[in-house]
């Protein structure tokens, strides 16, 4: 992704950032739920126990092209809008305490899964071939514990 559409992103929700609070990345991917049958379609519940509203959650998951926003405390989702610009609203967010890097994989089309708790509940990322950095940067970021 272009460092124009990464720093849109961060402007995007920069007003919105508890005091204190870094971005320290943004990235553009296909955000699904995990959909094997050891995770199922459990992944709606895990969002509403982690402190994610059910409209919130509808929201993310209807959304299939975001921006996902890293900063110290949270991952911030906001939609692809028109040119693959980032939108103007947050979908949701989801504290970096209960979030964890379930999988990650690379190739043509690269996968980042994400945990929410212990669950196993989580949501499935996609990146195409061009946004590989990106992906790779994002498994990187939530590997690193969150700073308060």
């Amino acid at each position: 992704m272009n460092q124009k559409l990464q720093t849109r992103a961060i402007e995007q929700v920069a007003h919105m950032l508890q005091p204190g609070e870094v971005a320290i990345l943004a990235t553009r991917a296909m955000v699904g739920t995990f959909d094997s049958g050891r995770f199922g379609a459990v992944a709606r519940e895990g969002l509403l126990n982690a402190g994610v509203g059910s409209v919130a959650t509808r929201r993310l998951l209807q959304a299939k092209k975001q921006f996902i926003i890293v900063t110290n405390r949270r991952l911030i989702f906001i939609p692809q809008g028109f040119l693959g610009r980032p939108g103007k609203e947050i979908l949701s967010d989801v504290p970096r305490e209960i979030v964890s890097l379930a999988e990650f994989k690379t190739g043509v089309v690269s996968l980042v899964r994400i945990a929410f708790g212990t669950q196993g509940e989580g949501l499935a990322l996609t990146f195409p071939r061009v946004d590989k950095k990106n992906a790779e940067a994002l498994a990187q970021a939530l590997q690193q514990a969150p700073v308060a």
